[in-house]
């Protein structure tokens, strides 16, 4: 029987552990406590700390939610400049030979521009220096435009006008008659400050590109985003970006009727929307509340299962 004793060993112990009461068991205030009822009270406890475990999880876990709105530009995003950080590797490209330029395609082209933007041989202290790594930042306006790493050939001038010469008329055309071995690494390109969970689609990417005459073209399409995290640290304004990427070849005649040299090519423009994204949590008084509720439902399930059990224990022993 559950309320006595096995080979000697006395059930009591658990006995005291029973905090279920039922109909039929008090008698003149009196509770009688059995080994069943402990059995449950133990499950119970059990159940009541992983379930309260799990709360204290989500409670402390931080979730990031997000929503659109409309870009309003300056007064809400941050001003009307990006900080675009750079670091890329041209392996067949000297330093002398790269010119890094960049253009405004769409609004204001008179809005200032700058560039910090370090030139290191590769690969550097060994061997001959045949490449060259770039490694800075570039301050754009925030409107459409691109930047690009021109290698020799007729390159069009930042304010839209004449078209100049690397190395004079015939060392150009020398020279885009050849062609050029592209192959590069992007180890890093952002369009702002880092932020919790952002993915730069372009890090660490290597593009190997026969030796001809043409553009590699990055087309890049920038969000603009803010993300708000919980307590005093400050909101992050900066940019996501998604990327396609082509070669584009050209031959001689169009190389020189077009307004741009054979080289790289980063075209962006902005979307008018922006992502905004900020963290979340529960606060204290829901966690208290889900702790409460799971207490208290876990014990009213455990009494009714202890009063089943209970009550068919007790027709058993009627029937006997």
């Amino acid at each position: 029987m559950l309320g006595g004793s096995t080979d000697g060993v006395s059930f009591d112990w658990v006995r005291r552990l029973d905090a279920t009461t039922r109909g039929g068991r008090t008698i003149e205030g009196v509770v009688t406590k059995t080994t069943l009822g402990a059995v449950l009270t133990l499950l119970s406890s059990s159940l009541i700390l992983l379930l309260v475990l799990t709360e204290l999880g989500v409670y402390t876990a931080v979730s990031t939610a997000h929503h659109l709105a409309v870009d309003s530009g300056a007064s809400t995003h941050g001003g009307t400049s990006v900080t675009i950080k750079l670091h890329a590797t041209f392996f067949h490209l000297a330093c002398d030979a790269i010119a890094l330029d960049m253009e405004a395609t769409k609004g204001d082209p008179s809005q200032d521009t700058s560039s910090e933007v370090a030139k290191t041989p590769y690969p550097g202290t060994q061997g001959p220096a045949e490449g060259c790594t770039l490694r800075g930042e570039l301050t754009v306006a925030k409107v459409g435009g691109n930047f690009h790493l021109a290698v020799g050939g007729p390159t069009l001038s930042p304010g839209g006008g004449a078209i100049h010469l690397s190395g004079g008329l015939f060392g150009a055309l020398g020279g885009m008659a050849k062609g050029a071995n592209l192959s590069h690494t992007v180890h890093h390109l952002s369009f702002g400050p880092d932020f919790t969970g952002l993915a730069n689609p372009l890090d660490g990417v290597t593009n190997l590109v026969p030796t001809d005459v043409g553009q590699y073209q990055f087309n890049i399409k920038v969000i603009p985003t803010v993300y708000r995290p919980l307590g005093i640290r400050r909101t992050v304004f900066s940019n996501q970006f998604s990327v396609s990427e082509q070669f584009v070849r050209l031959d001689l005649m169009t190389a020189l009727q077009q307004p741009s040299a054979s080289g790289i090519y980063f075209y962006y423009d902005f979307y008018p929307v922006m992502v905004e994204y900020h963290e979340e949590k529960p606060s204290f008084l829901q966690f208290l509340t889900r702790v409460c509720g799971i207490i208290g439902g876990v014990f009213t399930v455990a009494g009714v299962i202890d009063r089943i059990l209970h009550g068919a224990q007790e027709q058993m022993k009627k029937q006997h």
